[in-house]
């Protein structure tokens, strides 16, 4: 009997969930028939945009690229030279293109110099590396109070060793962004 009474119960549990998930069916449908109409119906589909938005999106796309552009942090300098040379001007305008899409920004001119000669004297050339650099910016738009600087002589080398190459790697002048 007991056997009898759960294959009833199964049977009529099972056709209720047929039924129900028949009706989800049907609804689900209709459902979709109703949107698919509203929406060929409606007027208001696509948008257009007027002149204003069209620019307020233009503007706001260069925004986006001037920030993905890759802005190199350092320049080098010659043996014993402090002047800014026609490669460094290039990533120079590069920084100040940068910096002047963002007035918020502001940086430290780092003045480095190779291990030769006395700490004082490498302290100074350093100092007139990041001089060099800050007035090239300044030169093309920067605000000044915007550029600090800082000498760290022979005291921050990027690279250890006494070659050539090591030495031309640690003459630089590196911007940080503050």
């Amino acid at each position: 009997m007991l056997k009898k009474i759960l294959t009833l119960s199964t049977i009529l549990l099972l056709a209720s969930c047929h039924a129900r998930t028949m009706e989800s069916s049907s609804e689900a449908e209709n459902e979709t028939q109703i949107q698919e109409g509203a929406i060929e119906n409606d007027p208001n589909i696509y948008q257009t945009l007027d002149e204003q938005q069209t620019e307020a999106l233009d503007q706001q796309t260069e925004q986006q690229q001037a920030q993905e552009i890759e802005v190199q942090d350092r320049v080098f300098f010659g043996y014993n030279a402090f002047e800014v040379s026609d490669e460094a001007k290039k990533i120079l305008d590069v920084q100040a293109a940068w910096l002047k899409s963002d007035p918020t920004i502001k940086i430290t001119i780092e003045g480095h110099c190779d291990e030769r000669g006395t700490r004082e004297y490498n302290i100074a050339l350093g100092e007139k590396r990041a001089n060099s650099v800050k007035k090239y910016l300044v030169a093309n738009g920067v605000e000044n109070k915007r550029i600090k600087i800082i000498s760290y002589g022979k005291e921050r080398p990027a690279f250890f060793g006494a070659t050539d190459e090591i030495f031309n790697k640690n003459r630089r002048a590196v911007t940080v962004v503050n």
